[in-house]
């Protein structure tokens, strides 16, 4: 395109900051592989043959699709393509149903596809390379096999409604606790094994009248009846400070899990999960408010 501009192989070469017969050594072999003439040679003069100001067009074309290649990671406008995203039904019902439907208005070309699904479940997609991000609620993951894009301590409490009787007790045990009507999280999912544990140690057992994984159907379930849950404090937060919900002042139980957005390491890094990440480092709450401050 630089030669036929200027009709001269050493001043295209010069603006293109190569020698002289590496250009025309370019040309000749463009011409062997396209098998026309595309410049004519009298003397010292250049000038395009009917094929080569043919052939500008589809050259024209070539530099245009290599530039928007190159540029296409920077085109937030055009940027297109799907994030597989995992997570936990408690976070996704606290903190995320505002950030989705503000992440495709900035970026609508890029789709998200949500899997809701327990710790466990997540875990072994990420793995398999079913998704290429999560969001968890559970131990810390292991940093040598993970990156950690953000992490917090989130206590779990206990919650009911504002007329239960444990609403106003001052300190209440767990052994009283696990004595109420309890809606719990199905063995082997979420928090449930926080509880489970506090159970072993103490060689107690209790039974859950409910057994049920949406947060939303335990938020629902304690505010309208004698029913006592565990919650992580952000789920909860809002709830006690409009006085739906009351905080049970266990003083004899400190449960905490972590809540991780985390990927496999090896997992490419592309500019739409970049964007993805920033998006959510910008909208997530701040740390989650501690029990006692609540």
């Amino acid at each position: 395109m630089k030669v036929a501009e200027l009709n001269n192989f050493t001043k295209a070469a010069a603006e293109l900051g190569y020698s002289q017969s590496a250009v025309t050594v370019q040309m000749q072999q463009l011409e062997t592989e396209l098998g026309l003439p595309l410049f004519d040679r009298i003397g010292k003069n250049i000038k395009l043959t009917q094929y080569g100001a043919n052939f500008i067009e589809y050259a024209g074309k070539v530099i245009e699709a290599m530039e928007r290649a190159e540029n296409f990671a920077n085109d937030l406008s055009d940027l297109k393509g799907t994030i597989r995203f995992g997570i936990v039904d408690s976070i996704l019902y606290a903190c995320f149903l505002d950030i989705f439907p503000e992440f495709t208005r900035r970026y609508p070309n890029i789709s998200l596809k949500v899997y809701v699904g327990s710790a466990r479940e997540i875990e072994a997609k990420i793995r398999a390379n079913e998704l290429d991000l999560c969001y968890l609620l559970d131990y810390k993951v292991p940093r040598k096999e993970w990156v950690r894009v953000r992490e917090e301590i989130e206590p779990i409490i206990f919650v009911c409604a504002p007329n239960h009787p444990l609403a106003k007790k001052k300190e209440v045990h767990f052994d009283e606790i696990i004595k109420q009507k309890l809606v719990l999280m199905p063995q082997g999912e979420g928090y449930r094994y926080l509880f489970d544990d506090e159970l072993a140690k103490r060689n107690l057992y209790a039974t859950p009248a409910i057994e049920i994984a949406s947060t939303e159907a335990v938020l629902s379930l304690v505010q309208r009846s004698d029913y006592v849950a565990m919650l992580p404090v952000f789920v909860a937060r809002e709830y006690i400070r409009n006085n739906k919900l009351s905080l049970i002042k266990a003083e004899d139980c400190d449960m905490q899990q972590w809540s991780q957005l985390a990927y496999l390491k090896g997992k490419a890094m592309t500019p739409q999960l970049e964007l993805f990440i920033n998006t959510l480092h910008e909208l997530l709450p701040p740390k989650q408010t501690e029990p006692s401050k609540l």
